[in-house]
């Protein structure tokens, strides 16, 4: 007995053999199934790599602000200013710049921003403290 389908072929009332096109149906599936399962794994990677960047923020914005504290206490009232004291703000301050520049790629652009503007904040006290200048002026040094 030969497989049949009834549709255009046989418009006649009569009996057509069966299709290339239904023998495709499986193949088709398949691909479908695929594809499904390609763009599943494409989202689990997308998760993954959003995890990921949340970490990093998150440890940048720790580290960042115990940092900018430490160095904040060396430049601020009754730190002395000693010249080792100023010396260890300055180091910590460019340790500080090389965290946020490794960090740059996984940090949202306020993120970036803010960071930059504390670091100018930072770096103008120094420059203050440094040259024991009297008024803000010098902070455009």
């Amino acid at each position: 007995s030969e497989l049949t389908e009834r549709g255009p072929a046989a418009a006649g009332g009569g009996v057509a053999p069966l299709r290339p096109r239904a023998a495709a149906v499986p193949e088709r599936l398949q691909r479908r199934e695929a594809e499904r399962q390609r763009e599943a794994e494409r989202r689990r990677q997308e998760k993954a790599a959003q995890a990921v960047q949340e970490e990093q923020s998150g440890f940048f914005a720790a580290a960042f602000s115990r940092e900018r504290a430490a160095i904040e206490a060396l430049l601020g009232p009754g730190a002395g200013q000693a010249e080792a004291a100023l010396e260890e703000a300055a180091a910590r301050l460019q340790g500080l710049q090389k965290l946020l520049t490794d960090s740059v790629r996984f940090l949202a652009p306020y993120e970036v921003r803010q960071a930059q503007e504390a670091l100018s904040r930072l770096q103008g006290a120094l420059t203050v403290e440094f040259f024991h200048c009297p008024s803000a002026v010098c902070t455009e040094i």
